[in-house]
């Protein structure tokens, strides 16, 4: 088998794996130490698909001390709340699949904590050649750093690259990084589709 050439980028959450209710569990567990009360649907509509440092500060009025003890907590807590997280078992047949020509990257805000986590549970962490993590870059999606990284780790011009992604902020990054982007669409909490 030759050299592969193309690239196939994947986002983790709602993209990889659903993870919308596992990681409202983890953040609303650590919120609700420090007097703080999370709805699900809030959580959908304000925070899912965004970074912690973009959305904490405006649940908690600012304080970056604060802000980061909460995070430290919900990575703690997230393990215990996978049991609510579903893998997108079509994604991963892809994947599989594409893996003969494409190598393969994981490309996502979460933290490494959380990506080892999470693939670890669902026994995905062979699937990928690269992870890129939010300790990988130092601005978020909707910057498309995250892509650009991994398109350089494997010399990949970005008309050889594909991307999945679900959120606004994902799908910025990967337009703005120049190459084909596939979304996937969510059900809206409380039905009907976004």
């Amino acid at each position: 088998m030759g050299e592969k050439r193309k690239l196939v980028m994947v986002d983790l959450d709602g993209t990889l794996v659903d993870t919308l209710v596992a990681n409202y569990r983890a953040y609303s567990r650590a919120l609700n130490e420090h007097g703080y009360g999370l709805s699900l649907e809030t959580y959908a509509r304000q925070c899912d698909g965004r970074s912690y440092k973009d959305f904490l500060p405006e649940l908690l009025g600012g304080g970056t001390e604060l802000m980061e003890e909460i995070h430290e907590k919900k990575k703690r807590y997230y393990p215990d709340c996978l049991k609510y997280a579903v893998v997108n078992g079509n994604l991963v047949a892809m994947l599989k699949a594409m893996r003969g020509e494409y190598h393969t990257a994981l490309v996502t805000t979460a933290s490494r904590a959380n990506v080892e986590s999470i693939l670890g549970y669902f026994g995905l962490q062979s699937l990928f050649d690269l992870v890129v993590t939010q300790e990988d870059v130092k601005k978020s999606k909707p910057d498309p750093t995250c892509y650009l990284k991994a398109r350089e780790h494997f010399g990949m011009k970005a008309e050889d690259a594909v991307i999945f992604e679900d959120s606004s902020a994902g799908l910025k990054a990967a337009l703005a990084s120049g190459s084909d982007v596939y979304m996937f669409r969510k059900a809206e909490i409380g039905g009907g589709e976004r």
